[in-house]
Order: C-alpha cells, then sequence, then structure tokens
C-alpha cells in the first residue's frame, strides 16, 4: 500500500458498545487513502474482538495492542506507529463526518499549513452542554501564518480538543514531539502548546467536521472530572505546571510568558478557591514557584487589578498551616441571601478552629458575590464554590459531594449559631458518642440581638425517633460517610426537600445521639403559601415515598407525621387550591394535567399505604389514618365536574 496521506489514530478502551459506529465512520470517508491504527490500550470488554473483525474486511486497519495506560499514552504509541503525511486523532465513542478528512487534507495543501483544525457538533442535545463548549467548537476561519500567543491561550475555538486537529507528521517528528502521559486533564492543551509555536502555518475552518459526545456514563472524562472535582484542580495544577515547561523551552516566542500567565492565573484560580485547606496550600505553594518562574514579578503590574488579587490569595494561602477539619459546614448561597454577612460573620467567631466553611454561590447577586469574595480573603478555611444557578437541592449536594471532614452538617444564610461555643461544643458530644446523626434543639427568632430572650423549642421531648422527625435537617450532624455509602442526597422536593432528606438520614441507622442544648437559631421569615400545581403532585409523590420508607424501616411515627402535615392546615390548603381544575379542551391536556387527578391517585395511594393495625399497636389513635386533605380535593374534583355538567 502507499504511503496513506493520513493516520487516523482511535485510541480504544472498553467501548464496545460505540465503537462499530465509530469505525464505520472513519473506514467510509471519502478520503480513501489512509491509515486507522487502533490502539487497544488494555481493553476487558470486546472492543478487542471488534477491531479484529474489521481489520479481516479491511486492511487499512492497524491494531496496537498495550497493557492499559491511559489517553495520552495510547495516542503516543499510535504516532509512533503512524506513517501518514498528516496526523488526525478520533476519540472511539465518537465518530465523524463522511468528509471531515478530505476537507482537512485539502485545507493543509491548499493553504500549506502544518496544522489545520476545525469545529464539531455535540452530542446529545439533551442535557444541554455549557454555552462555552457551544462557542468553542463553532470557529470562524482565519489562518496564521506565524505563531500567535494569544491565539494558542485565549482562542478558545483553536484548542483544547485534539480530535479535531490534523497535524502534519514531519513536525511531529523534527522536534519528536509527544504528549505527557502523566497529565490525564487537559493532556490535549498541553500538547497543542508543544506543537503550535512550531508550526509555520495555522488554519482554521468553521466546517463542523466531528461529532462529539460530551455527556456519556462510564466516559473517562465523567469518571476524572465529574466523580471527584477536586482531582481534577489539581489535574489542572499539574497541566499548568507542565505547559509552564513548554513555555519556558518557547521563552523567545513574542508575549508567550505574558500569554501564558494572562491565561493560566484565572483559569486556575475559579477553581482553586472551592479546593480543601489542605490542597489549596500545597498547590498555591506549587503555583506560586511555577508563575514566579515564568516572570510573574515582571509582569505583575502589566496585569489587571483582579488577576493580581487572584496572585495575592494563592500568595497568602501558601504561608497558610494545614489544618484536618472535624466539620463541615454547608451553605448554599442564592439570589437574596438578605443577610449573608450577619450570617458568616456569626460562623467566624465560632470557637471551633478545625472546620471548612463550604460556601455554594448557586447564582446569587453581585453585591452578595463580594461579600463572599471579601471572607474568602479573610479566612482560608472558606471554600467557595461557584456554579450555574440550579436548583436548592442540587446546590447542598455539590457542597456536601466536597466535604472533606467526618462530620457535615447545614446552614441557611439568614440564621446563626445560639453561642460562640455551640458548634464546639456539639462536634465533641458528636465524637464522643460516635454517631452516625447527632441531633440538636434548635428555635425560631426574628433578630440575633435577642439571644437573651425566650426560646420556642420545636422538639419533640420524648427520647425515640420522633425528636429528630420533628426537628430540621440544619439543627443535625451527620456523618459524612455514612450519607455517602447510603447515597442519601437531598432531591428537588419543592417544601419537602430536607423533611425528605431527614428521614431517610435519620432512619437508615439506630447510631443516633442527642445533644440536649440549643444550637442552631432559626430567623423567623416569611415563607409562601403558595407553590406550583406540578410542585404540589412532586410533594405529593414525596410523600408516598417516605410512606414506603415507614414501612420498610418500621416507623410508626413517620406514618403519622406523614397524615399530620397532609391534614395541616397550611399544607393542606396549598394542596386543595393549587391541584384545582379549569376548563380546557381534552386535546391540550390529554393526559389530564388540568384536574386533580393526579393528586387523587397519590394521596389514595398514600391512604392505601396507611397501615390501621401498625399504627394501633404502637399506640397512635385510629384517628391519625383520616385523611382530610384527600376529601377536600375530591370534593373540589366533583365540584368542578358538575358545574361542567351544568354548562352543557
Amino acid at each position: 500500500m502507499a504511503q496513506p496521506l493520513v493516520s487516523v489514530l482511535i485510541p480504544v478502551y472498553n467501548v464496545e458498545e460505540y465503537l462499530e459506529r465509530c469505525l464505520d465512520s472513519v473506514l467510509n470517508q471519502s478520503l480513501t487513502r489512509i491509515e486507522v491504527i487502533c490502539v487497544n490500550d488494555g481493553s476487558t470488554d470486546k472492543s478487542l474482538e471488534i477491531l479484529k473483525k474489521y481489520q479481516e474486511n479491511d486492511s487499512r486497519v492497524i491494531i496496537v495492542s498495550k497493557e492499559n495506560g491511559g489517553l495520552p499514552s495510547a495516542r503516543n504509541a499510535g504516532i509512533e506507529r503512524a506513517r501518514g503525511e498528516y496526523i488526525g486523532f478520533v476519540d472511539s465513542d465518537d465518530y465523524v463526518q463522511p468528509d471531515m478528512f478530505e476537507k482537512l487534507y485539502n485545507t493543509a495543501k491548499k493553504e500549506k499549513s502544518d496544522v489545520v483544525v476545525c469545529g464539531a457538533n455535540i452530542l446529545p442535545e439533551t442535557p444541554r452542554a455549557s454555552d462555552w463548549l457551544y462557542a468553542c467548537l463553532s470557529p470562524g476561519y482565519r489562518k496564521y501564518d506565524k505563531f500567535d500567543a494569544n491565539m494558542l491561550f485565549h482562542d478558545m475555538t483553536v484548542t483544547p480538543f485534539l480530535w479535531r486537529t490534523l497535524i502534519k507528521k514531519s513536525l511531529i517528528d523534527k522536534y519528536n514531539l509527544r504528549l505527557n502521559e502523566t497529565i490525564m486533564i487537559g493532556e490535549d492543551k498541553a500538547f497543542q502548546c508543544k506543537v503550535y509555536p512550531l508550526a509555520e502555518s495555522i488554519t482554521v475552518i468553521p466546517d463542523k467536521l466531528y461529532n462529539y459526545f460530551w455527556c456519556r456514563e462510564g466516559s473517562l472524562m465523567n469518571q476524572t472530572v465529574y466523580g471527584d472535582p477536586e482531582k481534577k484542580v489539581l489535574e489542572h495544577g499539574r497541566l499548568i505546571a507542565d505547559i509552564a515547561e513548554t513555555v519556558m523551552k518557547y521563552q523567545e516566542k513574542e508575549h508567550i510568558k505574558e500569554a501564558f500567565l494572562e491565561w493560566s492565573i484565572p483559569f486556575l484560580y475559579d477553581d482553586f478557591i472551592f479546593l480543601s485547606l489542605e490542597n489549596k496550600v500545597d498547590l498555591a505553594t506549587k503555583m506560586i514557584d511555577v508563575w514566579n518562574k515564568c516572570g510573574y514579578p515582571e509582569y505583575k503590574f502589566d496585569m489587571p487589578e483582579w488577576k493580581r488579587e487572584m496572585v495575592d490569595y494563592f500568595e497568602q494561602v501558601a504561608q497558610e498551616e494545614k489544618i484536618i477539619p472535624r466539620l463541615s459546614l454547608v451553605i448554599p448561597v442564592d439570589i437574596e441571601a438578605e443577610y449573608l454577612e450577619e450570617t458568616i460573620a456569626n460562623i467566624l467567631e465560632q470557637s471551633l478552629e478545625e472546620m471548612e466553611i463550604l460556601l455554594v454561590n448557586n447564582g446569587t447577586k453581585n453585591e452578595n458575590y463580594a461579600i463572599l469574595h471579601k471572607y474568602l480573603f479573610k479566612d482560608k478555611r472558606i471554600r467557595l464554590l461557584n456554579i450555574a444557578h440550579t436548583s436548592y437541592a442540587e446546590a447542598l449536594n455539590r457542597g456536601m459531594n466536597l466535604a472533606r471532614a467526618k462530620y457535615i452538617t447545614f446552614m441557611e444564610t439568614y440564621d446563626w449559631y445560639e453561642n460562640k461555643s455551640s458548634l464546639k461544643e456539639w462536634i465533641e458530644y458528636t465524637e464522643s458518642e460516635n454517631v452516625d446523626v447527632c441531633g440538636s434543639m434548635y428555635c425560631m427568632k426574628n433578630v440575633p440581638g435577642a439571644l437573651a430572650g425566650e426560646y420556642r423549642s420545636i422538639s419533640n421531648p420524648e427520647e425515640n425517633i420522633g425528636k429528630y422527625l420533628e426537628s430540621d435537617f440544619h439543627s443535625m450532624i451527620f456523618r459524612t460517610e455514612y450519607l455517602r455509602k447510603n447515597e442519601i442526597l437531598f432531591h428537588e422536593s419543592t417544601i419537602l426537600t430536607g423533611f425528605e432528606f431527614l428521614a431517610f438520614a435519620c432512619l437508615h441507622t439506630e447510631r443516633r445521639a442527642w445533644y440536649q442544648n440549643i444550637t442552631y437559631i432559626h430567623r423567623n421569615i416569611h415563607r409562601p403559601d403558595w407553590i406550583s400545581t406540578e410542585k404540589c403532585k412532586i410533594v405529593l409523590n414525596i410523600f408516598v415515598k417516605l410512606m414506603r420508607l415507614s414501612i420498610e424501616k418500621n416507623c410508626a411515627y413517620l406514618q403519622v407525621k406523614i397524615l399530620e402535615m397532609l391534614n395541616g392546615d397550611e399544607l393542606g390548603k396549598i394542596i386543595v387550591n393549587n391541584t384545582r381544575a379549569f376548563k380546557a379542551s381534552p386535546s391540550e391536556f390529554p393526559n389530564g394535567e388540568n384536574s386533580q387527578v393526579e393528586a387523587v391517585d397519590s394521596l389514595l395511594r398514600i391512604a392505601s399505604l396507611t397501615n390501621v393495625d401498625f399504627l394501633k399497636k404502637h399506640g397512635y389513635s385510629v384517628e391519625k389514618t383520616y385523611i382530610k386533605t384527600l376529601y377536600e380535593v375530591i370534593k373540589e374534583r366533583q365540584k368542578f365536574l358538575a358545574e361542567l355538567s351544568s354548562q352543557r
């Protein structure tokens, strides 16, 4: 076979479900003079069998088998074997357009370019990827006839993905360029930083020739990036250090050091601030050394003030002493957060030093972010996680996922702790009891200045599960590993979000303790008495779920609690008033969304799960089993049907 025009490198590791689609798209290219080098990186599924089947039918398929070493080592193995004039890259769980390599090759020859970059389609459409990713993979046409440092570090449409890049093999061979096999996240960017400064010409075309599956369960990216957020940041630190070494080799290239510093500082800072203090200290020490070697002191005052402040934070953290936190405190910060500064100040007055404070910025307003940033600099125990606005439950889960301490508790931005020793004494009691859940009494007040006043305790005095279920998840300390092992998470249950979490956390263990002091103070603020019909349905479905939990865990108290909540004036009125039917065409609502049918169905399921004998056995009155709200919803339904009938 004549020398191939393009060597297509495909790393393969346990992708039997997607591999044939990928291979078909590459082997059916309009450019036929290609070789397809498939690097089997120690697959344990049927991937190798699939490769051999394709090799039997097409001599262009070349199989290179090796022990599992990760994506960079697999690509390096492919580079070693490649004979093509140009090298292209395809990930085995993606696929390409039929004319991808013909267009890339023809562009390279026409423009006399060492590197050609194209755009890509993003799949699946749901869930939707970030706006950044769409912008990144939608480049415009341009050509660089000489190296441009801004192109490498500030033009996101040229980097970081290697799979949309065609590179002249003679360039790779001349400088013996290879991927760094110790870089597992961002290895594409690190390799491009080696290649681009040496290329005589780089051309970018707008054609979307690659089909990128950005979200796939079990993918390397999901495991390494989304599974452990702190690992991602630490790997980014390794990436920056590796690129810094490359930059120093090419430091004669115009503006390369300045562009690297301008890029790397904010790139790392935005995630660095949510690291644990232990990881912060180690990474900050390393990064300050890296940036100083790349000339930060020289270029410092040419940078905007906000970037200098970021480096100041790194420098301050590098001087901190590491602490191993005994308690993680998670606080979601939403749009309003009227009492945010008072709450953070109250926390920082706590005598417990060995704690971490996880502030989850869930899309708050700018003035609140300024407060968060101020306290971030003030106390390095604060970890600030900035996320795109999401649900309250997801914000709590994101904070819980980051927690490093043995124990965890939660707080709202309008509440406070009873006194300066509250957390310290509470965690000491929890540790001494060695439990999974430790509750405490709490109360509601209007203002923090009234701490000497009378408390209205709302905990059940009985020494049983009731005191926990009548409490609140904010006034509980949980063993972090216990929550993770049992996969106890917050779910978007509207007004039941906290109660559902509390019930599951308290009923999945017998290792509970009760701290007989008031620690957590709720500010008595207005709660809305209206939720949408859809949210009412969610609430009722959660009650069904909790009724099943009460049966599974043999907890009569939870059954009674659910029935009391349903029959209470507050929740009962919300359900009745917000599931009312309205007149509409059946064609508009074919599933009966405009009626009380779903509400009635959920309430009937709750009634069917209520066990009268079970409740009697535990000393509860049969009257507790009557669901007044079910009667009220059915009455409203009958009224609606009667009115509808009279109009016909």
